[in-house]
């Protein structure tokens, strides 16, 4: 797989190399240390290249090609490590999407994400966007969407994907050779809008039950965004899963949100969220029920500056982090300067999760490079 992806950059950079290609590229440079020893010091460079292509194919259809790598390197401090196994070299957005003034068509890995709430997220089912990384990066999906515009407001959004790894809060890959599919419709109204969501997949747990591997699951969600003079919003998901006609697990997580912008100075913007996760019917845990606690304060002194503080707790297991931010952006460079305390050991994604590469306490600086 690694030579494909070599084979593939390669090919990539060739075609950057000509003059009309629109090459892109995001350059980082990200330290984080937890204490003085080495081994607590952790470096991480990493380079996204792009080529982002815009053409008219008619009167009324468009479309444009997205094509971005990732090349990443990462070390603790005391072993530097330049082995392959501490480099990463794959794609990261590879899609074409064709567009008509009603339409929308998506097709490769793309980037699928919706719902209101924006830290404690029941539909963060396609991403694993974390809040504490100044980059936003995230894992895509592979396969088709669609999004239709209707002239009342409305839109509608289905898909077709690949399985493949966990994504979002998933535990189980998907099973290999299979699609999953879904879809969702949004519908404003005078104060904002309500949407509905639903997914289909079978994942894969042979390493739990050889015999009886597939276990089928299907999601429905719930979603809504009111502006009443603050900014309201719900967001919640009904998860089934089974194996054969035999129940395997029944969950329902939900968030209550609200935000708001103080008028002082620039405006300091507050926002808090509340999460509920209930599971049962499950043969390997008891039936339980979680909840889970953020707010978030930012303001920005400056059109330069941004500072942002946040909380976040898990009241079941008492388990805090608290992560503090100071960031400047200066045309093609972005400076972060982080500070965090966190007990946050097991997060929804274990590749690019809230609180994943924090442990302790300790601090955080990252420099970004855009052209």
């Amino acid at each position: 797989m690694k030579s494909f992806s070599i084979a593939l950059l390669f090919l990539f950079l060739c075609i950057s190399a000509f003059p009309a290609s629109p090459f892109l590229g995001e350059l980082s440079f990200s330290t984080t240390a937890h204490g003085t020893d080495g081994s607590d010091r952790q470096i991480v460079t990493r380079y996204l290249p792009a080529i982002e292509i815009q053409h008219a194919l008619s009167e009324s259809w468009d479309y444009d090609l997205e094509v971005r790598w990732q090349l990443s390197w990462g070390s603790s401090l005391d072993t530097l490590d330049f082995s392959a196994s501490a480099t990463r070299i794959e794609p990261y957005r590879v899609a074409v999407n064709l567009q008509s003034s009603h339409s929308e068509y998506i097709i490769g890995l793309q980037k699928i994400n919706f719902g209101p709430a924006r830290i404690l997220r029941p539909l963060m089912w396609f991403d694993a966007l974390d809040p504490t990384d100044p980059l936003k990066l995230t894992s895509g999906v592979t396969g088709i969407s669609t999004i239709y515009y209707y002239e009342s407001g409305w839109s509608s959004q289905a898909w077709l994907l690949l399985a493949g790894d966990p994504k979002g809060w998933e535990a189980f890959s998907g099973k290999s050779g299979s699609m999953e599919t879904g879809g969702r419709v949004d519908i404003p109204n005078d104060y904002g809008q309500i949407g509905v969501s639903t997914h289909f997949r079978i994942a894969d747990i042979s390493d739990l039950y050889p015999d009886n591997p597939d276990l089928y699951e299907g999601r429905i969600g719930f979603d809504g965004f009111w502006d009443v003079g603050i900014g309201l919003w719900l967001e919640s998901v009904y998860k089934h899963q089974e194996l054969s006609t035999n129940p395997f697990l029944e969950q329902i997580q939900a968030t209550v949100g609200a935000d708001y912008t103080i008028w002082i100075g620039n405006g300091l913007h507050v926002m808090a969220e509340h999460m509920v996760i209930s599971m049962w019917n499950n043969p390997m845990i008891e039936d339980q029920t979680n909840n889970l606690s953020t707010a978030m304060v930012s303001y920005s002194p400056t059109m330069f500056d941004r500072v942002s503080l946040l909380i976040l707790n898990n009241w079941e297991n008492d388990t805090p982090l608290a992560y503090f931010s100071w960031g400047q952006t200066y045309d093609d460079f972005r400076f972060t300067l982080a500070a965090f305390y966190s007990e946050v050991t097991d997060t929804p994604d274990n590749d690019s999760s809230m609180g994943s590469d924090f442990d302790g306490k300790g601090m955080q600086f990252t420099v970004v490079y855009n052209h």
